[in-house]
C-alpha cells in the first residue's frame, strides 16, 4: 500500500531534495529535520550502514582504527546528502533506539552529543558576499567551519585567514579541535570551486586557496585521534564534473599521505534502488504477491517464446524471476532503465529523480486502478501528467521532447488525440488495452538519453510492455502502426526510439488525410492536361461522348480517357474498354458512324496504377499546403524547411512520373487488329517508351507510333505512288482532288497517319513523274504529266489527280507534250519568244520577272526554268508595295515569312509612310540586313496596325550560297509559306545561277 503522502500528493519538491544546510540550521522539512520521521522513511542501504559504522566508531572512541577520511562518490541524487544527514542526526543524539536499530549497533551510538560538528554545502556558500551570522560574516569554507565548530570565538582563530582569503595551516585546527571528537562534512565542493575560480587572491584565486585548505585539513584529520572528515564527489559525467576531476588531481598528494586512512563509499548500490524506492513509496508490500507475479510472468514469457515471440532469453530464467520478486511492485525493466540509462542524464539526480518520477505514477495508478496492471513498468509512466512530462523533459534539459509526448504519445488538449491514442482507439473501444500508448511510453523512456544508449531493441521493448494474457502480435502491430502514424517515432533496423525532429514524411501523411480524394483528383486532372501538350498530335482530354471527339481530317487526335471513366489491366492483349470502342465507332450527338477513324489514338490508365496516382496527387497537394503556409513553416528548423522544399520539388516530379506510369495503354487503329476489338490495336507502354518525364509526353506517343510504323513523318521515306493509289484511291474512281487524297489518310485504317503534308506532295509529284496520274491545277488550266516540268504540288480542292485514261478521255492538255506547230504571228517563231529575256545575241536567260499570287508566280518561275533547262537560282527578289492597309498587312506578313524560308542570306529595302489623322504621320526608309530589320519591324508592325492610311514598299532579297533548287523542297516551302500567310499580289524576280551550275 502506498504511503499516505504519496496518495495525497503531499510529497513536495523540497522533500525530494535533501539539504544539509537546512538540517544544520533547523529549517528543514520534517521528513529530513525530524529524526524519527527521517529514519522511518529511509532504507538502510549497505553504504549508509558502512558510513555510520565508520564515522560513529571513530567519533565514539569504540573503533579508533576506523578511517578518519571518508569519500562518498556517486552521481547527483544518489543519496550522498541523505547519508550525511543520517550521520548528523545520530551524532546529535536523542533518538529512541527503535527508530535507528536497523541502521547502527547501539554500542556505536555516542553517549553524549558530538559538540564539534560542521557541515559545508558548496552551492550554499557565497564566495563574493560571504555568509552573515549577525556579529560575524564568514567568507571562506575554513571561516565557516571554524564558526560552526567554535562560534564567534572559534572564528576569531581564523579571522585573518578568512578575511584575506588565504588558506590556514594545520595549527588552526589543532587549536580549534584538538583531540575532541569532531565531525566535518563537506558536500558538493565542486560547485563551490567553480564559483571560487572567479575571485582573485594575490597571484592565485579562491579555488586554488580552497584546494590548499582541503589538503591541510586532510593532513590534520588523518593525524588526529577522533576527528572525521566526510566529503562528497560526483561522477565526472555529472554537473561540475570538470571541477570534480580537477579536485581529484589536486588532492592526489594529500590522498597519498592519507590513502591508508581514507575510505571510499557508494551510498546506494544498484541492487538497492528498488528497495529504496519501495520503502519510500509504500508503507507495506505483499511479498507473497511478489512471488506469485514473478512466477506468472516468467511462465508467460516462456510460453510466448515457445510460440515464436521475439523476447530476450533472460526472461525465462530463474534469475529474472528473482529480479521481479526483488523489484516488486516495479518492473525490472523500469528500474533498470531509470538506473542505467536515465540516471546518466546530468540533471536526473538518480535516486532522487526516481522517487520524484514514480510518486506521480503511483498516485495516478491508484486513482485509476487499471485492471491489467500487475507491475509498474515503463509503460505506466504518467506522461499525460504535467509534472511527469516536465520531469522527463524540461527538468532534464530536454524541452524538445515535450512536443514528442504531445504529438505522438498523449495529447494534453481536450478533444484532440495523439497519434498513439488514435492507434489505440479501435482497441480500447473493443475492450482491449491501449497497446500503442504502452509501446510509445516505454520507448520514450529509452529515447531521452540521446547518447549511444538511446533507443530500445524490439525484444527488450516487448519484454517491458507485455503482461500475462497479452498477444505479442498486437504489440508488434502497435509498433508498426506507430511507425506509420507518429511524427517522431523511428526504427533504424536495430532500435526503436523517439527523435526530436519530426519525420516529415509522417507529417505529410497526416496532411494527406486533410486533402481528400476530391481535391486530389481535381489537381490530378489539371496536371494530366499539362503532361500531354498540343503539337503534331492534338490531345483531347477526358471525352465521354462521341460528340466530344470531332470527326475530321485535321491533326490526329490523342484521346486521353479519364481514369474514373475507364481503365485497363496491364496485359499485352488487353481489349479496348467499351467507352473507347464507342468513341472510336461513332461521332456527333446522333452517334452516327465515324468517318475519320484513322485519325484517332487512345490513351487509357492502368487499373492497378490509378490509386497510386491519386495518392501521389494527395501527397503533392499535402506538401505544397505545408510549404505555402508561412506561419506553419516557422514551426520547423532551417534544415527541416530545406527538406520540405526539396520534398515539394520531388512531389512535383513524382506526380508526373505517377501519371505517365498509369497512362500506359495505347490503342491505335489498325487494319490488322481483331475486328472484335473494333480494329484497335493495343500497345503496352514500357518505361523505355514513356521516356524522360521532363519531356512532352505527346512526343513520346509520337515516337511509339513511329516505332509501330503507324505514322508518316518528315524523316520517313515517301510512299510509293502506286502503293498509295492502291490503298487510298477509291475503286472505279477516275479522279480525286489532292485534298481528298489527304483526307483518305484519316479514313483508311491500312494507311499511316499523315503527319507531314510534304510527304504527300512528294508522292503526288513522284506519281506524276512515273505516270501514275495526271496533276491538274484548275487555276492553270493545264495538266502535268511525265513530259511536264515537275509541278509545285498543292493540296487543295482546286487540284485534281486524274487517271491517265480519264485525262485522255476528257482531253486534258499536258504541259510539254508535242503539239501542232503554230508560229507566232509577231515573231514568226515556234515556240513564241516574244517574252523571252534572252539577248538578241542568244545569251542565256539572266533573270525571270513575274507577278501575281505566290502560287502563280512560283509556278511560272518553275515552268520558265524547266523550259530554259535552269536547275537553280542564285537569288530571289520579292516585292510587296501599294497604298492602303492591305499593303501594310502584306508587308507585315512578308516579315513573318522570312524565318520560315530556310537557309539564305536576307536583306531588305523598305519605304513606309503611315498616316494617323490629326495631321500625325510616320515615315521610315530602311536598307539593311534581316537581323537589323527585325528591330525596325517591331516598331513598324505596331504603328501600321494603328495607321488610318499607308503607302508602303518592301523588297526582300534572298541570296543562296548553295543554289536554290527549283524542283526542291525549299523552293516549294517558300511558295507554301507565302501562300499560307495570305499575302496577295507579289512581284518576284529570280536570278538563275551560273551556266556552269545549270549545265551540271
Amino acid at each position: 500500500m502506498p504511503r499516505d503522502e504519496v496518495l495525497k500528493g503531499e510529497l513536495r519538491e523540497q522533500q525530494f531534495a535533501a539539504s544539509l544546510t537546512k538540517v544544520l540550521r533547523g529549517e528543514a522539512d520534517e521528513v529530513y529535520g525530524d529524526p524519527p520521521k527521517f529514519f522511518a522513511n529511509t532504507y538502510p542501504t549497505g553504504g549508509l550502514k558502512s558510513l555510520l559504522r565508520e564515522t560513529l566508531g571513530r567519533l565514539c572512541g569504540v573503533k579508533l582504527s576506523n578511517a578518519p577520511i571518508i569519500r562518498l562518490e556517486t552521481s547527483f541524487g544518489g543519496g550522498k546528502t541523505h547519508n550525511l544527514i543520517a550521520v548528523l542526526h545520530l551524532c546529535r543524539g536523542g533518538i529512541e533506539l527503535r527508530f535507528i536499530s536497523r541502521f547502527v549497533s547501539p554500542e556505536l551510538l555516542p553517549k553524549q552529543p558530538i559538540q564539534k560538528i560542521a557541515g559545508i554545502v558548496g552551492p550554499d556558500m557565497d564566495v563574493a558576499n560571504g555568509i552573515d551570522h549577525g556579529t560575524v560574516r564568514t567568507y571562506t569554507i575554513w571561516g565557516e567551519i571554524a564558526y560552526q565548530i567554535g562560534g564567534q570565538a572559534g572564528y576569531e582563530v581564523v579571522r585573518k585567514s578568512d578575511e584575506q582569503r588565504t588558506s590556514p595551516g594545520t595549527q588552526v585546527w589543532e587549536k580549534l579541535i584538538g583531540d575532541d571528537p569532531s565531525l566535518i562534512m563537506i558536500d558538493e565542493i565542486a560547485a563551490y570551486l567553480r564559483a571560487a575560480k572567479g575571485t582573485t587572491v594575490g597571484s592565485t584565486n579562491m579555488a586554488e586557496q580552497t584546494v590548499a585548505f582541503l589538503m591541510s585539513l586532510i593532513k590534520f584529520v588523518a593525524e588526529s585521534q577522533r576527528a572525521v572528515l566526510v566529503y562528497t564527489l560526483t561522477d565526472s559525467s555529472d554537473a561540475f564534473g570538470k571541477e570534480t576531476d580537477e579536485l581529484r588531481e589536486e588532492l592526489a598528494e594529500a590522498r597519498s599521505v592519507s590513502s591508508r586512512q581514507e575510505h571510499i563509499l557508494t551510498p546506494t548500490a544498484e541492487n538497492e534502488i528498488s528497495a529504496i524506492v519501495g520503502h519510500r513509496m509504500f508503507a507495506s508490500l505483499d511479498h507473497e504477491a511478489a512471488e506469485q507475479v514473478g512466477e506468472e510472468y516468467v511462465r508467460y514469457f516462456g510460453k510466448m517464446i515457445e510460440q515464436g515471440a521475439d523476447l530476450p532469453q533472460r526472461a525465462t530464467r530463474s534469475e529474472y524471476q528473482a529480479e521481479i520478486v526483488q523489484d516488486y511492485p516495479f518492473h525490472p525493466e523500469l528500474l533498470t532503465t531509470l538506473n542505467r540509462k536515465t540516471s546518466t542524464i546530468p540533471n536526473f539526480q538518480k535516486t532522487r529523480g526516481v522517487l520524484r518520477l514514480l510518486a506521480q505514477t503511483i498516485r495516478d495508478l491508484w486513482e485509476t486502478h487499471p485492471k491489467d496492471c500487475y507491475l509498474i513498468g515503463p509503460n505506466q509512466l504518467s506522461l499525460g501528467a504535467d509534472q511527469t512530462a516536465n520531469d522527463l523533459t524540461s527538468r532534464l534539459d530536454r524541452p524538445q521532447f515535450k512536443q514528442v509526448i504531445e504529438a505522438d504519445i498523449v495529447s494534453p488538449r481536450q478533444g484532440t488525440l495523439s497519434h498513439a491514442q488514435e492507434v489505440d482507439r479501435d482497441w480500447t473501444e473493443a475492450g482491449k488495452p491501449p497497446y500503442a500508448q504502452r509501446v510509445a511510453t516505454a520507448a520514450f523512456l529509452h529515447s531521452i538519453v540521446q547518447t549511444g544508449q538511446s533507443g530500445v531493441e524490439p525484444g527488450d521493448l516487448r519484454l517491458a510492455v507485455l503482461q500475462p494474457g497479452d498477444d505479442p502480435a498486437l504489440i508488434d502491430k502497435a509498433m508498426q502502426r506507430l511507425l506509420d502514424r507518429c511524427w517522431f517515432f523511428d526504427y533504424d533496423g536495430m532500435r526503436y526510439r523517439f527523435k526530436t525532429e519530426p519525420a516529415l514524411r509522417k507529417i505529410v501523411d497526416d496532411e494527406m488525410g486533410l486533402v481528400g480524394k476530391v481535391k486530389a483528383k481535381s489537381e490530378l486532372d489539371d496536371r494530366i492536361r499539362k503532361v500531354w501538350k498540343k503539337g503534331i498530335i492534338a490531345p483531347v482530354f477526358f471525352p465521354t461522348e462521341a460528340m466530344d471527339l470531332d470527326d475530321d481530317a485535321a491533326a490526329p487526335k490523342l484521346a486521353v480517357i479519364h481514369y474514373d471513366a475507364a481503365s485497363v489491366k496491364a496485359t499485352q492483349t488487353s481489349p479496348p474498354p467499351d467507352l473507347v470502342l464507342k468513341l472510336f465507332e461513332h461521332k456527333g450527338s446522333l452517334e452516327e458512324y465515324r468517318t475519320y477513324k484513322n485519325n484517332l489514338v487512345f490513351l487509357v490508365a492502368d487499373a492497378d496504377q490509378v490509386e497510386r496516382m491519386i495518392e501521389v496527387a494527395q501527397r503533392y497537394l499535402a506538401v505544397h499546403r505545408i510549404v505555402s503556409d508561412q506561419d506553419r513553416m516557422t514551426e520547423f528548423n532551417k534544415d527541416q524547411v530545406g527538406k520540405l522544399k526539396k520534398m515539394a520539388e520531388a512531389a512535383e516530379l513524382d506526380l508526373r512520373i505517377a501519371i505517365t506510369k498509369a497512362y500506359r495503354h495505347l490503342y491505335y487503329p489498325s487494319a490488322d487488329a481483331p475486328k472484335k476489338n473494333g480494329n484497335l490495336a493495343h500497345h503496352l507502354l514500357q518505361p523505355a517508351d514513356q521516356g524522360e518525364v521532363e519531356t512532352d509526353q505527346t512526343s513520346v506517343i509520337l515516337r511509339v507510333l513511329k516505332s509501330l510504323d503507324k505514322v508518316l513523318t518528315a524523316d520517313d521515306n515517301p510512299l510509293n505512288p502506286q502503293y498509295l493509289k492502291a490503298k487510298a484511291w477509291p475503286t472505279n474512281t477516275p479522279s480525286l482532288t489532292t485534298e481528298e487524297l489527304r483526307r483518305a489518310f484519316a479514313q483508311r485504317l491500312g494507311l499511316k497517319m499523315l503527319l507531314d503534308i510534304n510527304q504527300l506532295k512528294k508522292t503526288v509529284k513522284d506519281g506524276v513523274t512515273k505516270g501514275i496520274w495526271v496533276y491538274y491545277p484548275s487555276e492553270e488550266g493545264i495538266g502535268y504529266g511525265t513530259v511536264s516540268p515537275a509541278p509545285l504540288v498543292e493540296i487543295s480542292e482546286n487540284v485534281t489527280l486524274y487517271t491517265l485514261e480519264e485525262a485522255k478521255r476528257i482531253g486534258v492538255k499536258i504541259k510539254g507534250e508535242t503539239v501542232v506547230e503554230e508560229k507566232c504571228p509577231v515573231c514568226g517563231q515556234f515556240p513564241c519568244v516574244c517574252d523571252d529575256d534572252d539577248d538578241d545575241d542568244g545569251k542565256k536567260l539572266t533573270r525571270i520577272t513575274v507577278d501575281g499570287t505566290p502560287a502563280q508566280t512560283f509556278q511560272a518561275i518553275a515552268d520558265k526554268c524547266h523550259d530554259k533547262k535552269i536547275k537553280g537560282l542564285k537569288r530571289l527578289f520579292i516585292r510587296v508595295e501599294g497604298p492602303g492597309k492591305n499593303a501594310a498587312t502584306a508587308v507585315r506578313s512578308l516579315g513573318l515569312a522570312i524565318p520560315q524560308m530556310g537557309k539564305a542570306k536576307f536583306s531588305l529595302d523598305q519605304n513606309m509612310v503611315l498616316e494617323f489623322g490629326n495631321s500625325e504621320s510616320f515615315k521610315v526608309t530602311f536598307a539593311g540586313s534581316w537581323d537589323r530589320y527585325k528591330r525596325v519591324k517591331t516598331l513598324t508592325d505596331e504603328l501600321s496596325k494603328e495607321a488610318s492610311n499607308a503607302n508602303v514598299k518592301l523588297v526582300l532579297r534572298a541570296e543562296f550560297d548553295s543554289d536554290l533548287d527549283v524542283g526542291g523542297d525549299q523552293f516549294t516551302m517558300i511558295r507554301d509559306v507565302l501562300e499560307s500567310l495570305g499575302i496577295g499580289k507579289i512581284a518576284v524576280e529570280a536570278v538563275p545561277s551560273s551556266p556552269e551550275t545549270n549545265n551540271g
